[in-house]
């Protein structure tokens, strides 16, 4: 009957205004803040200062300014900011997020760090500490993507995917979208790993770039309308 249908017609028009807003606010420059340790600030391509927010005149290397292509290439008018800090560890990272975050002001910050003191800290307190990282986002508004870690032959071959497995739960709990980038790297890392065989290369950091890229798409919503639109 045509009353049964009025309250989906007005959630249909309700998510359309939605989606034509977000159109709206992709047409607006947006900002991504890369927030993590040397595999963020981009070694050893670009190792004469820690990221300050810096943009493609002022550094290079790293993921950032594949990154920042990518979604320019997909119609996204995204400026990707570097703040990464080489030896940053979530201890320190949770020390400095704030101001960073009011620097910046972005729309999404890239999380991505921890491995650092996996050497005499624990998993947990990486995961517990990333936790309040997300939370400070999430409670100014700004999107947080947790990134796993990438592969590192210094640790026994079991302690990155089982610290991955804590971040995976982490992402899953608060609901964020996750990057995972251990997934994309681990087959081919001796090809996409510097000599240090712990830190990305060049080809490493552009498939970086593409699994942060991918976590930032916005979800189809088309089996959404299509059910709103069903008689």
């Amino acid at each position: 009957m045509p009353t049964s249908r009025a309250p989906r017609i007005l959630l249909l028009v309700v998510l359309l205004t939605g989606l034509m807003m977000a159109g709206l606010a992709r047409a607006e420059q947006s900002v991504v803040t890369a927030f993590g340790d040397s595999i963020t600030t981009g070694y050893p391509y670009w190792t004469g200062t820690d990221g300050n927010g810096c943009l493609p005149s002022s550094c290079g290397g790293g993921y950032r300014e594949p990154l920042q292509a990518l979604l320019q290439s997909t119609g996204r008018n995204a400026i990707v900011q570097n703040w990464g800090r080489r030896g940053d560890t979530t201890a320190t990272g949770l020390a400095r997020i704030d101001s960073v975050l009011t620097a910046s002001t972005p729309r999404y910050i890239l999380l991505m760090e921890g491995t650092n003191e996996l050497y005499y800290g624990s998993a947990q307190t990486v995961r517990d500490n990333l936790a309040i990282m997300i939370d400070k986002a999430a409670a100014r508004g700004i999107i947080p993507i947790l990134g796993t870690f990438s592969p590192d032959p210094r640790y026994p071959e079991k302690n990155i995917p089982a610290a991955n497995a804590l971040l995976k739960e982490l992402a899953l709990n608060k609901n964020i979208a996750l990057a995972d980038h251990y997934a994309a790297l681990i087959d081919n890392w001796s090809r996409l790993s510097w000599t240090d065989g712990f830190h990305p290369n060049t080809a490493g950091y552009a498939t970086m770039a593409q699994v942060w890229s991918d976590a930032m798409k916005t979800p189809d919503l088309t089996p959404i309308l299509m059910l709103l639109l069903d008689e």
